[in-house]
């Protein structure tokens, strides 16, 4: 089913994200969430 695909990769994309942040500061995290979302702003 398609629509169960897109919501696996959703989950995995999500799943290996937060794996990314789990070592690192949560100030460091939310600075660099935060730098991204100016950047994806930007574009748009």
């Amino acid at each position: 089913n398609a629509v169960e695909r897109v919501f696996r990769e959703i989950k995995r994309r999500t799943s290996s994200f937060s794996n990314s942040f789990s070592h690192v500061d949560p100030a460091t995290a939310e600075t660099w969430l935060q730098s991204f979302a100016v950047w994806w702003n930007s574009l748009n």
